[in-house]
């Protein structure tokens, strides 16, 4: 029996975003339930920092085959010709990113232009599909020499449904695995028609014809039973797990900073324009209380500071916030794990009318580290049903008094929190991610 298993993403170390991590705590850990993984990914990245030491994490068993990529932009395609490094990385190297995009300086009608280009022409279904020809035949020529005949796809993108779907045309059984609910956002569709046609299409095949699906969030078997009927197999939950070396307490010799006295709340990730402001609006009415001012209780943000700093400093500056909140660039993930067994709650606070459906990654942290989340989100939504669940979400609903008097109580540690759910916690762990991918895979091994 042949215990190898392809796995297909362009998102993977050593790239430092929450896209890469479903995939990465796959394969991290899935050598310690006996099967090898084999991951197919994108021999360049554009648009992330990058953390060596990811890769150095993995254990010998983890092979990874990095296939030709070129970025059907402006900028790909001058770098594919010789031109200089115009990745993200290769431009924070050279002191000269600005978070500018391939057109910045032009005049905006030739902007315009460039983007409808884009969007209309080259993105079908999505920036990958250059990518996706070369990824195919690098995994057809390790089926062919070595008869692995399982193949593992998460998406986005939807290039890799693609990709999961060529393969199974060549004799692989096919898992497509979803993080987020393709088709169905306008974050995640084409604004052209044809192409956002195209891509309903290719998530229709893949929920129709794949050998087995799983889900990142339980609400898209709802979502997608809505769009396309329920033909297709019974998509199967199975949330992303915190690393496992978050669990691990913190060592004495860890390197000690002011965050080790003062108690802080953290928000880990990037801070989205269409966040609302109710949480600040609540935390600053909160601080207006002398008793909770005096345990000099601060905010602290960690994620991409050239985003998350002139996003949020309106808020802070309409609410006078500035000297309760600090910035902090993005840090590798164990750094993050790091600052959440210190803070007081993880924050969640996108708003009540937010991504109703998104199982965010760094809630699932939070709960994996049965951490307490402090949460303005919609009700109902996918958030709100797993933090009830866990018995760790600090929910704050209501008028802007109430909300005040809530987190005003969890500040000065007179909220009153259950214990909690140790079963439902564990969900969110590594070990019972890649434990039910194992099961999975087992299960079609064991057809063969």
């Amino acid at each position: 029996m042949n215990r190898s298993v392809i796995i297909v993403t362009p998102f993977f170390a050593p790239q430092n975003h929450a896209a890469v991590f479903r995939a990465y705590k796959l394969v991290k850990y899935l050598p310690q339930f006996g099967w090898k993984p084999i991951v197919i990914t994108a021999d360049t990245q554009y648009e992330y920092n990058e953390d060596d030491q990811l890769l150095a994490a993995l254990p010998e068993e983890v092979e990874i085959i990095s296939t030709r990529y070129i970025e059907p932009t402006l900028r790909g395609v001058r770098m594919a010709l010789g031109g200089r490094d115009r990745t993200f990385q290769g431009l924070k190297a050279s002191s000269s990113h600005r978070g500018a995009s391939p057109v910045a300086g032009k005049r905006l009608l030739a902007a315009r232009a460039y983007h409808y280009f884009l969007y209309n022409w080259l993105h079908r279904p999505d920036v990958y599909w250059t990518w996706a020809k070369s990824a195919i035949s690098g995994a057809e020529k390790i089926m062919a020499e070595r008869g692995i005949h399982l193949v593992f796809t998460t998406a986005p993108p939807y290039s890799s449904l693609l990709i999961g779907a060529s393969l199974q045309r060549a004799g692989a059984r096919w898992i497509a695995d979803f993080r987020d609910p393709l088709a169905y956002t306008n974050q995640l569709s084409s604004p052209a028609a044809t192409i956002l046609h195209q891509q309903r299409e290719i998530v229709r095949h893949a929920l129709h014809h794949a050998d087995a699906i799983t889900l990142a969030s339980s609400s898209m078997a709802s979502i997608y039973r809505d769009m396309f009927g329920p033909k297709g197999k019974e998509p199967i939950f199975i949330p992303t797990g915190v690393d496992q070396s978050a669990l691990e307490d913190g060592s004495p010799a860890e390197k000690s900073d002011e965050h080790d006295t003062k108690p802080f709340l953290l928000f880990a990730g990037e801070v989205l324009p269409e966040f609302d402001p109710v949480f600040w609006e609540t935390f600053a009415k909160a601080m207006r209380n002398e008793a909770v001012r005096s345990t000099g209780i601060k905010i602290l943000i960690v994620g991409t500071l050239a985003l998350n700093h002139p996003r949020m400093m309106p808020f802070l500056h309409r609410y006078g916030m500035e000297e309760h909140v600090e910035f902090r660039d993005q840090l590798p993930q164990r750094e993050i794990y790091k600052l959440l067994r210190k803070a007081r709650a993880g924050l969640l606070v996108p708003g009540i009318n937010s991504r109703w459906w998104t199982n965010a990654a760094k809630m699932t942290d939070y709960i994996g580290m049965r951490k307490p989340v402090v949460a303005v989100v919609p009700d109902p939504s996918e958030a709100r049903t797993a933090l009830t669940r866990s018995r760790l979400g600090v929910f704050l609903d209501g008028c802007l008094e109430r909300r005040a008097s809530l987190l005003t109580d969890f500040l000065l540690g007179t909220y009153q929190l259950s214990e909690p759910d140790a079963e439902e916690c564990d969900r969110y762990t590594a070990h019972r991610q890649v434990q039910s991918f194992a099961e999975l895979f087992e299960s079609f091994s064991s057809q063969q």
